[in-house]
């Protein structure tokens, strides 16, 4: 149920749009929350927020990657894990003009391939306007 604790395969309970879960080998588990992305204005970076569970307390980087998207950039800043069992982040997106696309964003925790079944990748729809 929305609201408990974060364990093996519940919700995280937070207002950011994207969680990222990691648990104690360095896999990556991502997904989408309640929480909306609202629409852009053009030319302006706009942050995207995330919460990451970190269940292993894995030290190291989190990298975030994407292919490019003509007509948007991308800031997907590594995040340095502590081993705390909570951290926010962000990442940032800019638009050139008013659009809507489909940005998949793919996770990955110590250089690891990720998550399994591609549970490290994530496609955000997002919109300009």
């Amino acid at each position: 149920m929305y609201g408990e604790p974060a364990g093996c395969c519940g919700p995280v309970d937070t207002k950011a749009p994207i969680s990222v879960t990691i648990n104690p080998e360095a896999r990556v588990n991502v997904a989408r929350t309640a929480a909306r992305v609202e629409p852009v204005a053009p030319g302006h970076w706009h942050p995207i927020d995330l919460t990451i569970v970190n269940d292993g307390y894995v030290t190291g980087q989190l990298v975030i990657e994407s292919d490019p998207v003509p007509g948007v950039e991308l800031d997907l800043p590594p995040h340095d894990l502590t081993g705390e069992p909570r951290q926010e982040g962000a990442i940032r997106v800019r638009f050139d003009s008013p659009a809507v696309v489909d940005v998949t964003l793919n996770f990955r925790a110590l250089g690891a391939l990720g998550g399994l079944a591609n549970h490290s990748a994530m496609h955000l729809l997002l919109r300009s306007q």
